[in-house]
């Protein structure tokens, strides 16, 4: 497992990729990397929700039922249930502040199967810094969504990998953590 340091904190809540201002199905409407993107990942429960009302699917969807860390209700459960139908569905433990091997494992698992199906990465703990591994991990000129707490959606577009890299190795690893390895591996057959 990787954890942020807190020297690392202020870094990457700046944002990264261009950003839309508002909130809702009609601002992911005004996102115009959607109209390229060869494939698309939303990180968040609403953002994921409100691309996928305004009508988008998601080739990668990762959410964890809460928004700014309050737990989402059984309305929002409903339909984005109901919105999800026929991705396949994964589970992912990762603590907050981390990046654990369960989640990159999925990660990778949804990378490989991406233009063939659909997936969904539950996360139990917190699915912030999932963006950082889909950025790795993701082939260049993906497209990245991922929500700014009272601001908005940041579209990052996949390119260079070097900056993504340099970030996530200045990340504390455990002792024989397997998770830059396993971002390394995909990086050689990307």
């Amino acid at each position: 497992m990787l954890r942020m340091p807190e020297s690392l904190r202020k870094d990457l809540q700046k944002p990264y990729g261009r950003v839309y201002r508002g909130r809702g199905v009609e601002l992911v409407k005004r996102i115009e990397e959607l109209r390229k993107a060869k494939y698309v990942a939303c990180i968040g429960d609403l953002v994921s929700l409100y691309s996928l009302q305004a009508g988008y699917k998601p080739d990668i969807v990762v959410l964890d039922y809460k928004t700014e860390r309050e737990k989402l209700d059984d309305d929002f459960s409903s339909k984005i249930s109901k919105l999800l139908e026929g991705y396949e569905k994964v589970e992912a433990e990762n603590p907050q502040s981390c990046i654990s091997e369960d989640l990159v494992e999925k990660l990778v698992e949804a990378v490989r199967n991406l233009g063939r199906r659909r997936t969904a990465v539950i996360v139990k703990g917190e699915e912030d810094l999932a963006t950082l591994v889909l950025a790795a991990l993701m082939p260049s000129g993906s497209i990245i969504l991922y929500g700014i707490p009272s601001v908005g959606i940041a579209a990052y577009e996949v390119g260079e990998k070097v900056l993504i890299l340099n970030l996530l190795q200045k990340f504390e690893a455990e002792e024989n953590d397997r998770v830059m390895k396993m971002i390394e591996e995909v990086l050689e057959w990307n």
